[in-house]
């Protein structure tokens, strides 16, 4: 399984802001970033009815937008990201594709109560020689009461105090297909149904996540 805690995207935006330069002479001053992240995943499984033939197919597909104080605010483009692990026990084949796209349509309700996702994906393995088109077109149905997660990180060193705020929330969900794909194994091209088992998935989002950055003046 791939899935991921919903907010690691949040928290890993915010590990990887760089600090703004100190001005020469400063006094106490500070910067203040605001993160607003949605999230969905969703697994499925295919199982030939040989059982020689298993696929299992993680779908992610996330969207932030930072706000920096006096700045105008960074969009990551919402992203549809795809993996699939395809085994044959009959015939020992293995091999893992993986892929994404950034054109896809989608609608997340605002309580997280359900949520629907489209896109074609392309997918290849590491070398680019095996490739494919991945059809998404899932519905997410919430299927557990609203969750909250809430934290406060603190880090102090020499020149500032750095305050991490997260405030997630998340629903489990029942998830439907299709999830589709014609994939080019040692038999030749097969037609898959990727999502002919549901394993189940997740909506989250972070609407109150926020870092502050406070440049302490030297003694």
């Amino acid at each position: 399984m791939r899935r991921k805690l919903l907010g690691v995207l949040g928290v890993f935006v915010f590990a990887g802001l760089s600090l703004p330069a100190r001005p020469a002479g400063a006094a106490v001053e500070f910067s203040m970033f605001k993160l607003r992240d949605r999230s969905l995943q969703a697994d499925f499984e295919f199982a030939s009815d040989d059982a020689c033939v298993v696929t299992q197919t993680h779908i992610l597909f996330s969207e932030a937008v930072i706000f920096q104080s006096g700045s105008p605010p960074t969009v990551q483009p919402p992203t549809t990201q795809v993996t699939i692990d395809y085994a044959n026990a009959c015939t020992g084949e293995v091999f893992e594709l993986t892929g994404g796209t950034a054109q896809q349509s989608f609608q997340i309700a605002g309580d997280l109560g359900k949520a629907s996702l489209i896109a074609t994906v392309p997918v290849s393995d590491d070398s680019g020689t095996n490739n494919a088109n991945v059809s998404v077109n899932v519905t997410w149905t919430a299927n557990a009461p609203l969750q909250r997660v809430k934290s406060t990180t603190v880090t102090h060193d020499a020149g500032s105090l750095t305050v991490d705020r997260i405030n997630v929330q998340a629903r489990s969900a029942d998830v439907v297909g299709p999830v589709a794909a014609v994939l080019m194994t040692q038999a030749g091209p097969i037609a898959f149904d990727l999502s002919r088992f549901p394993e189940g998935g997740q909506l989250g989002k972070d609407n109150e996540g926020t870092r502050t950055i406070t440049f302490l003046k030297k003694p």
